[in-house]
């Protein structure tokens, strides 16, 4: 496998992007989310309330230039229990 080389300005631009893509969807919960980009990997990390908000957060990432692929670390858990397991 080719090592992807992007410099950290670069690898920051894409994470903002793809943050400032979640914040912009209609879905709440994923304007929490939050991203991290590192040799074509976007990582995206946080909490939702159902799969589909998972897999779609996971669908607008992966639509950002310069993302290869996406590490979806989501957690889908009742936001009951939020508070509680911080």
């Amino acid at each position: 496998m080719n090592a992807i080389s992007f410099s950290n300005a670069t690898a920051s631009a894409i994470s903002e992007l793809a943050q400032r893509k979640l914040r912009d969807s209609p879905y709440f919960f994923l304007k929490w989310l939050n991203c991290h980009f590192d040799r074509g990997v976007l990582t995206v990390r946080g909490r939702v309330p159902d799969r589909r908000l998972r897999e779609f957060a996971e669908r607008i990432v992966a639509s950002v230039d310069g993302v290869h692929a996406v590490d979806n670390q989501v957690e889908v858990c009742d936001p009951s229990q939020w508070a509680r397991s911080a």
